[in-house]
């Protein structure tokens, strides 16, 4: 695969997947990147590296859907991740000097999404996040808080919309 012939030991690939037009694939110089088995990477998406990113097997990212991993950020298998999503374990530091605002550093935790999670659009995920396994995430959700596993989440702020049983996602 030509990503692993550019990046060579940054990107760690296990399998072949497929990547479509424009993608953006950033491993900084201390950055790793490590994409499972059939990942599907659609196109605009970004995956930036600047610490650890993980992400398991059978992972699809929709267009313009943006990861971006300063300190750590770990993706389990079978994710879905819709349009227009944000992963972000970072937050911007500021102050102000003489009434302008200065940008210098970032904030950062790490963000842990489990196993069989579905993301809809335009979900946002900040930093210092766990989600558990077996969870939908409702498109337009802000994700603040961690989640336990096998529930549905929904609205800004992220909150419980559905527990799940184990019959409902067993097939």
């Amino acid at each position: 695969m030509l990503v692993k012939l550019f990046f060579f030991k940054k990107i760690a690939l296990t399998g072949i997947g497929l990547v479509g037009h424009a993608v953006y694939l950033h491993v900084s110089k201390k950055g790793k990147m490590v994409l499972g088995l059939r990942p599907i990477i659609s196109d605009y998406a970004e995956l930036m590296a600047v610490g650890d990113l993980t992400i398991g097997d059978k992972f699809s990212i929709n267009k313009f859907s943006r990861i971006c991993a300063y300190e750590r950020i770990c993706i389990g298998n079978n994710v879905t991740i819709g349009q227009f999503v944000t992963i972000l374990d970072h937050d911007h530091n500021y102050y102000f000097v003489d009434n302008n605002l200065n940008l210098s550093g970032y904030t950062t935790g790490p963000v842990s999404i489990g196993n069989n999670v579905w993301i809809g659009d335009k979900v946002t995920i900040l930093k210092g996040i766990t989600i558990g396994d077996n969870v939908i995430i409702a498109a337009n959700s802000v994700v603040n808080k961690d989640f336990p596993g096998n529930c549905i989440i929904g609205g800004v702020p992220g909150k419980i919309v559905k527990m799940l049983n184990e019959q409902q996602h067993e097939s």
